[in-house]
């Protein structure tokens, strides 16, 4: 195990984060050489693999974050331990990265260590010193410009930037509001440092011929065509994602064409995420000569965790049905605007939409008298029903 504590280590998260997993430092050696370390906490060191902490996380198979209730994949005592927190010292799974010019990786490591985070921000904290870019600060501007770096070099292999704002419902004084939420600068590099550690991370386990989740994505569409022909459109990226074909998991290394890597795996969210965590036991049990979960083992566990996650899926969807329902009524209005994006259901009148002014994309029941064409703006009236969708009229 490495000690890492002397390095500045930043955390960058929301404002009330439930599950604190990653944080990243810079070490400068030989003058000039910036390696960025990324860190992720290592939960898989609390409790063994078919303990009963872990066959509930199994079978829950990630933390539920639903509009007003949060129910954790590890118990609390679990995730209080294994959070990365401001002068906490912490076991992490960490990874070092050395990049070429252009922004590709040169070199990297993953190792077992201990951090002390100095630093724990929020994303509006961090866009400020990003901003202002203080000298006493200098660590986190290089970690900026080795992120975005990485991030245009990812572009120039096919990566593709869903560039469009996102949305949030939540309750304030007992009344759903949604907010619209624009990404910033903070948001991009966390993200980066996230997708590269998922990345050197699979390259690590290929190159030790380790069984893993693989996580691919075949892009089956001319991307750069479907953005270029409706590049003035709001819903542009809406459009491509009905082109491009869903990712999936599997044992197999294939290219995530999406992300513009080679290979790719997600690992860095093991307090939320039941395949991160397995990522992380066998990276863990390689470093530390423990056996290893063979072939067999990990396409069991991937084939229930696609069960699992149907499930929480449509956990989410009823959840987020029921506090729109509320949020429609309570609003009321005469009309909303929407962009029709296609038909999921014709003669059942299913629609997939987007409501420009939420920056909500949604499937909604449409009864509409006239044709309805891709990237069409209609104002519609919503209808009060009890169906599983929400009802609107032209």
């Amino acid at each position: 195990m490495k000690d890492l504590t002397n390095l500045k280590t930043f955390i960058i998260d929301s404002k009330d984060p439930k599950e604190v997993d990653d944080a990243f430092s810079l070490e400068l050696f030989n003058g000039s050489i910036k390696k960025l370390w990324i860190h992720i906490s290592n939960p898989c060191k609390l409790f063994l693999l078919d303990s009963k902490i872990d066959i509930d996380a199994r079978n829950k198979n990630s933390s539920l974050y639903l509009i007003d209730q949060y129910i954790p994949m590890l118990p609390p005592e679990i995730i209080e331990e294994a959070n990365l927190n401001q002068n906490k010292v912490s076991d992490t799974i960490s990874a070092s990265i050395i990049f070429n010019d252009n922004g590709s990786v040169n070199k990297y490591e993953i190792i077992e260590a201990k951090i002390k985070p100095k630093y724990q921000l929020t994303y509006e904290d961090a866009e400020e010193i990003i901003d202002l870019e203080p000298k006493e600060e200098f660590e986190l501007i290089e970690i900026k410009k080795l992120l975005l770096n990485s991030f245009n070099y990812r572009k120039t292999q096919g990566a593709i930037t869903f560039d469009m704002p996102g949305y949030k419902i939540y309750i304030n004084n007992g009344k759903v509001e949604i907010n619209n939420i624009q990404k910033s600068i903070s948001q991009v590099i966390v993200s980066e440092a996230m997708i590269l550690m998922g990345y050197v991370t699979s390259l690590y386990l290929f190159a030790n011929n380790i069984a893993t989740p693989y996580r691919t994505h075949k892009i089956n569409c001319d991307a750069a065509d479907i953005l270029e022909k409706y590049k003035d459109s709001e819903i542009k990226y809406s459009i491509l994602k009905q082109y491009m074909g869903k990712s999936y998991i599997t044992t197999k290394p294939n290219k995530h064409e999406s992300l513009g890597l080679t290979k790719y795996t997600q690992c860095t969210s093991p307090l939320r995420r039941y395949l991160d965590l397995i990522v992380q036991r066998q990276v863990l049990n390689k470093i530390t000569n423990i056996e290893l979960l063979n072939l067999n083992r990990i396409n069991d566990i991937i084939d229930l965790s696609r069960i699992k996650q149907s499930e929480n899926n449509n956990i989410y969807k009823i959840d987020k049905l029921k506090f729109l329902k509320k949020f429609f009524v309570i609003e009321n209005k005469l009309a909303y605007k929407i962009i029709f994006i296609k038909w999921i259901n014709n003669k059942k009148n299913i629609a997939l939409v987007y409501f420009p002014e939420y920056s909500l994309e949604l499937l909604i029941v449409l009864y509409i008298s006239i044709e309805t064409y891709t990237n069409k703006i209609y104002k519609v009236k919503y209808n009060f029903n009890d169906n599983s969708l929400l009802e609107f009229i032209h």
